[in-house]
């Protein structure tokens, strides 16, 4: 069975890497732009990851969806990935803090790349989701 992911993602750049790195690893990928299409692809689909981006703009803050997500029953089991691409220097220098909240709240891990690096997101995904689901993306 292939994995369903839900991504929530705003920024069209990082929207189309991590589009086209989780399509070439043959997951079968949700995208979403806000919070509330999250919360609705959730209601109404199966996932076996979340994967948010951490500065979200569009009507919630990251933690507020992971909150969400974690205290509901149905979806507290989902691994949730906090990403971050490109990470401004306000951003690096919060890392640590949200890393240590996101981990708090029950995210499962928070990546951050300065450059997409799509070898890692799938190894980082791979990790998270327990087994060698995808088809491993070599550096040629």
């Amino acid at each position: 069975m292939v994995p369903r992911i839900l991504a929530l993602l705003e920024h069209r750049e990082e929207v189309e890497q991590v589009k086209d790195c989780l399509y070439r690893a043959c997951y079968d990928l949700t995208l979403v732009n806000s919070f509330t299409e999250a919360m609705k692809a959730l209601q109404n689909g199966e996932f076996d990851l979340i994967i948010s981006d951490v500065h979200l703009e569009n009507g919630a803050s990251v933690f507020e969806f992971l909150r969400w997500v974690k205290t509901r029953k149905r979806f507290a089991k989902i691994p949730f990935v906090l990403f971050s691409l490109e990470p401004s220097e306000m951003a690096k220098y919060l890392a640590d803090g949200v890393s240590t909240a996101a981990r708090y709240l029950g995210a499962a891990c928070y990546i951050d790349m300065e450059v997409f690096d799509p070898i890692r997101l799938c190894k980082e995904i791979e990790a998270q989701l327990g087994n060698n689901p995808g088809i491993t993306l070599d550096s040629n």
